[in-house]
């Protein structure tokens, strides 16, 4: 037995609300109607919907109505039947993001109108999504339009999960939109034998190169000897929880590595400033493609920033080795990987 379609569950859910006879119906679910400014439906579609509403036992006869100037309008309930299996829909998350404009909107409406909460629906249906936005990131590692499709799904999928975060009031969860202030521009056009900090970029100076409007941003920049770079890492996608990073043979958990393969791919560089040409800043190494974009720039202060007796976890007596280890393609096409 096939699903219902979103006109015949749009019929059901309104036919939970109490008793009213099919032209109501209709009317709730044409264009600009009430249920139709969601999902519409022409008057005969709407009552061939309510037709297998009552077929399959969702929708029952309740009555007549009295009419002025014909005979009695038929009166139309929900079963008990029906009711389980509107209420069951309504909580159930949209399993394809190109759904989500017509179906999970439609949802949302009708909870909305029982007064009901749709934090588990938003709950459920953001979890999903997360798990479509990790599927299709790991599968970028393809090339040609097979590559171009999964971007295209990716960020659809992203924009998504953004809404329903936001919607749900997650604030832990919630989506966090930031602007590229500038880009990275470096000799790296790849990641094989990128350096994996900058301190180990022997190919000469890189340049970040901030947007005119932050020009007067970096004003005093240029009495520091470092600066700090966080860049979002733009070919990265999808993460892991365990990853093998460049500086070791053991798979970690990847919040404990510089991987760039984070539930988040922000990178961060320590670049040593050569000089300051507005709004240019010009370092003499990064760890960054070409093109990354640039984030925001933090001045290096080593009263806040070094801390000698701290201890360094697992990297120790491994990260002596980043002058001699360089970037591999593992982590797909990324991009800034980091130790």
């Amino acid at each position: 037995m096939r699903d219902l379609s979103l006109t015949e569950w749009a019929a059901l859910g309104f036919l939970c609300e109490g008793r009213v006879h099919g032209w109501t119906v209709a009317a709730a679910l044409k264009p600009g109607g009430e249920i139709g400014r969601v999902w519409s439906s022409s008057r005969p579609l709407t009552y061939r919907a309510i037709s297998l509403l009552l077929e399959r036992g969702y929708a029952v006869e309740a009555g007549q109505q009295a009419s002025r100037g014909g005979p009695n309008r038929r009166l139309l309930g929900v079963s008990t039947k029906g009711r389980r299996a509107f209420r069951s829909w309504r909580s159930r998350p949209v399993e394809h993001v190109r759904e989500l404009r017509s179906a999970l909107m439609l949802k949302l409406l009708f909870h909305d109108r029982a007064g009901v909460e749709p934090a588990e629906l938003l709950e459920r249906q953001s979890r999903l999504l997360i798990a479509q936005e990790r599927a299709v990131g790991l599968r970028l590692t393809g090339a040609g339009f097979d590559r171009v499709l999964d971007l295209w799904r990716l960020s659809n999928i992203r924009a998504a999960a953004r809404f329903v975060q936001d919607l749900g009031g997650l604030e832990t969860h919630g989506a966090v939109l930031y602007r590229p202030i500038g880009r990275v521009r470096s000799n790296w056009a790849a990641l094989p034998g990128m350096p994996l900090q900058p301190s180990a970029d022997t190919s000469g100076r890189a340049e970040l190169e901030l947007e005119e409007e932050y020009t007067e941003a970096i004003d005093d920049l240029d009495g520091f000897s470092h600066v700090w770079v966080l860049s979002h890492l733009h070919r990265v996608g999808g993460w892991e929880p365990h990853v093998l990073p460049f500086l070791d043979t053991q798979s970690r958990g990847t919040l404990a590595t510089r991987s760039p393969r984070h539930p988040n791919p922000i990178g961060l560089s320590l670049a040593p400033i050569v000089s300051i040409a507005a709004p240019i800043v010009h370092v003499a190494g990064i760890d960054l493609l070409d093109g990354t974009p640039i984030l925001d720039l933090k001045p290096y202060v080593p009263l806040f920033d070094s801390l000698p007796y701290a201890s360094p976890g697992w990297f120790a007596g491994r990260a002596e080795l980043i002058d001699t280890v360089r970037s591999d393609d593992r982590f797909g096409r990324g991009v800034g990987l980091e130790p």
